[in-house]
């Protein structure tokens, strides 16, 4: 049957749903003519056969090419001017048949409940009734009004509300397809995320990881060339310092790529690993101590692997940055929090935002619901501190 209210657009669903609907249609009216033609009061006159033959014509072509025909009408005009239009058509048919061709006034009913608003489909509705009634007392008078009343009534309920929930149950799955879509463009939005998230992540583990290896690296083989001459035993000591470093360097890759988070020691505990980071920042001749408050406790992998890399952040910072003779490492066991901090007496900086490093830090931090401060100031050195919540480091 055609749709009014459809644009012309229509899926390839849509089209073929709207190719049945005027099957069906044309099928319906043939029905109601072989009723019709079939009936006992059926009396052949050619005049009338003519003109009902022609009617229905016109009724079959609007009610399968209508919409093509209307056009030329203003769109809010074309479905008041159809029904108009196929009602006194329709009618017209089945008073000339005197009731018989009632058939014909049924498919008004379902196009009304389909293209139109409700409560105007239910007004096209009535009109169908109205319409069988009025050509059944005009022509066959009122004593077949109640043979006829409740009957037409019952049909014309049935085909309306049949029509109701299949336009209900059509755009019930039109929603659905729509809140489909919209899902799957959430999951690709989701899956970048988590793509870009995870990127993230590596590049924070190559800096804080291989990158700190690297720098250290750097530091003695510069040490190394600038003794080479003088101090040839001294020299030698930092170059294997260097090939110590590049060793650890190596372990701590073969970590990573077999699991980013984990523990990027052999499970030692956290001060004497912070220990270990201060021997290596001694050895570029800096004096680095490390003070330890509270009442130790084990820290979740996450933890510990963070502020472990913060440590790394910061020493990294102050051999690189800081032109400083001394570096303070201070790790306090809180009862509420575990707090780090690392601290210089170097030149300092007006800019407290920090480099890629500090970014991935503070990135890493905030995942655990930690914080991360930074205070600096030209000539006044550096501090970073890193505070996580106790119980999301020992959970």
């Amino acid at each position: 049957m055609v749709n009014l209210t459809k644009m012309k657009n229509t899926s390839s669903v849509e089209q073929r749903s709207q190719q049945f609907g005027n099957i069906a249609f044309a099928v319906v009216v043939l029905a109601g003519y072989m009723v019709w033609l079939t009936g006992s009061a059926f009396k052949f006159e050619l005049i009338r056969a003519v003109i009902q033959i022609l009617l229905g014509l016109a009724y079959l072509f609007l009610g399968t090419w209508g919409e093509q025909q209307l056009d030329w009408l203003p769109y809010r005009w074309a479905p008041p001017v159809y029904f108009l239009v196929q009602l006194a058509l329709a009618g017209t048919i089945d008073y000339l048949s005197q009731g018989a061709a009632w058939l014909v006034l049924l498919p008004l009913a379902s196009q009304g409940m389909e293209d139109l608003p409700r409560p105007w489909g239910f007004a096209v509705a009535s009109g169908v009734w109205a319409l069988q009634v009025g050509a059944i007392v005009a022509t066959n008078g009122l004593s077949n009004f109640s043979a006829w009343a409740m009957p037409m009534l019952a049909a014309v309920v049935f085909v309306a509300v049949f029509t109701q929930i299949t336009v209900d149950e059509q755009e019930a799955r039109r929603k659905l397809a729509g809140a489909n879509q919209k899902l799957r463009e959430y999951a690709a939005q989701v899956e970048e995320m988590a793509t870009v998230q995870e990127r993230n992540r590596l590049a924070r583990e190559i800096h804080d990881g291989l990158g700190h290896y690297l720098t250290a690296i750097n530091i003695q083989i510069k040490a190394a060339e600038a003794l080479v001459e003088q101090d040839p035993p001294q020299a030698k000591q930092a170059l294997g310092n260097a090939q110590n470093l590049a060793q650890e360097a190596l372990a701590d890759v073969r970590r990573s790529i077999s699991e980013l988070r984990s523990d990027p020691s052999t499970g030692s505990p956290l001060p004497d690993r912070l220990r270990a980071l201060l021997e290596e920042t001694r050895s570029s001749g800096m004096q680095a101590d490390l003070s330890v408050e509270g009442s130790q406790a084990p820290l979740s992998p996450q933890a510990d692997f963070t502020l472990y890399r913060a440590a790394q952040e910061g020493l990294t910072n102050v051999r690189k940055h800081a032109s400083a003779s001394q570096v303070g490492l201070r790790l306090v066991y809180g009862e509420r929090i575990v707090r780090l901090v690392v601290c210089d007496n170097g030149i300092g900086s007006q800019q407290t935002s920090g480099g890629f490093g500090l970014t991935g830090l503070a990135e890493r931090v905030q995942l655990i619901g930690g914080t991360l401060k930074v205070e600096t100031a030209p000539g006044q050195g550096f501090s970073l501190e890193v505070e996580i919540p106790r119980l999301a480091a020992t959970a």
